[in-house]
């Protein structure tokens, strides 16, 4: 039984008033961007912005990402985009310094385009720094493109490749053998 997926292209496009968190370095912000189910199982790659040096609290990045998304499972409200945001960090081998997230149901972003199949949508969400504060603002847009029937992963496009490549190997060999 094939499975009803819609692909959905995110733009992160900037942030305003997030929190300053390094103390000592200039703030150099990224987001990471995925899917997630509610039992907080990875759904997706993580995909990672350029990192914006320039003003980290008011980061502007422009950046896209595709994910895949089956509407069986995701108009139970089993899915989220979560944008996660950070501040590179590069002293003495320190982790990323988490400046706060942004998670919005699938169903969310599926009602807000209603019928407009390609049209971009442009929200702005608030920045959740901890379980009880917010600080900043994510700008972002999106899309849902028309209903596939299957799931588009690269290992799926490579089986579909490889199927293509024996099946014109045993043509060639057929052909080679008739001749």
């Amino acid at each position: 039984m094939a499975c009803d997926y819609k692909p959905l292209e995110v733009e992160i496009e900037s942030a305003q008033g997030l929190p300053y968190v390094n103390h000592f370095t200039d703030m150099k912000s990224y987001a990471v961007v995925y899917i997630w189910d509610i039992k907080k199982n990875l759904r997706s790659n993580k995909v990672p912005s350029s990192v914006y040096t320039v003003d980290g609290s008011n980061p502007t990045w422009n950046f896209k990402v595709r994910f895949h998304i089956d509407l069986a499972i995701a108009k139970q409200n089993h899915y989220a985009l979560v944008v996660k945001l950070k501040s590179r960090r590069r002293t003495h081998g320190l982790p990323d310094k988490y400046i706060g997230e942004v998670r919005v149901l699938i169903t969310e972003l599926l009602e807000g385009s209603g019928n407009a199949a390609e049209d971009k949508i442009r929200v702005r969400k608030n920045v959740q720094t901890s379980p009880e504060k917010c600080q900043g603002e994510l700008a972002f847009s999106y899309n849902f493109g028309k209903p596939i029937a299957d799931h588009l992963t690269e290992v799926n496009i490579a089986k579909k490749k490889s199927l293509k490549d024996v099946a014109l190997k045993v043509g060639s060999l057929l052909t080679a053998i008739v001749l």
